[in-house]
């Protein structure tokens, strides 16, 4: 997990990752085989609201000799991510932004990535949301970047942590003793006051 203050440089270091922005100084070196799959506080403007989930998913991923899904998989498959009954006719436009944000969670793994990048992933799910992430996360196959603010998320995922202030440094501790640092931090900065 990378976590770090607000403008500290992570969404910038995952956009130097994935080739959105490219290294002043320095090389990115990724491998020819990456595939990555990004998720951000802005994929769920890749939705269509005037479709169902049904339509969008069939008409982005439609049937080739290659790849075939009949009616009653995709709906198995989205009923995985939370989006099951009535919802599956619904129109997206109607969907609170953590339905949306399941939508955009199928969609990525649709692209079947070996890289997950994650900037914020929480933003506007629930708690059941949040730990059925947790879960996913816990269950893929290939590597994770998450960038987080939300400490239930991460006690449950991050094996490392790394600090991004301007740089990036390994934490040699688990999230629980980031967390004691920061409150202890934010203690003494108040006292200053």
């Amino acid at each position: 997990a990378l976590v770090g203050p607000n403008g500290a440089g992570k969404s910038t270091l995952l956009k130097l990752i994935t080739g959105e922005l490219t290294a002043v100084e320095g090389t990115v070196n990724r491998h020819p085989h990456v595939r990555i799959g990004k998720f951000h506080q802005h994929s769920i403007e890749v939705l269509d609201d005037t479709k169902t989930p049904l339509e969008f998913f069939m008409s982005r991923y439609p049937n080739t000799p290659e790849f075939k899904r009949e009616m009653e998989q995709w709906r198995a498959f989205l009923g995985t991510y939370g989006c099951s009954g009535k919802y599956q006719t619904t129109k997206i436009g109607t969907f609170s932004e953590g339905q949306k944000s399941r939508l955009v969670f199928a969609m990525i793994c649709m692209e079947n990535p070996n890289l997950l990048l994650l900037d914020e992933p929480t933003n506007h799910l629930d708690m059941e949301a949040i730990d059925s992430l947790a879960e996913a996360i816990k269950a893929y196959n290939g590597g994770v970047v998450l960038v987080s603010h939300d400490f239930r998320l991460l006690e449950q995922v991050a094996s490392e942590i790394w600090i991004c202030d301007g740089y990036v440094k390994p934490w040699k501790g688990d999230i629980a003793s980031y967390k004691k640092q920061l409150i202890k931090g934010m203690k003494l900065k108040n006292l200053d006051v």
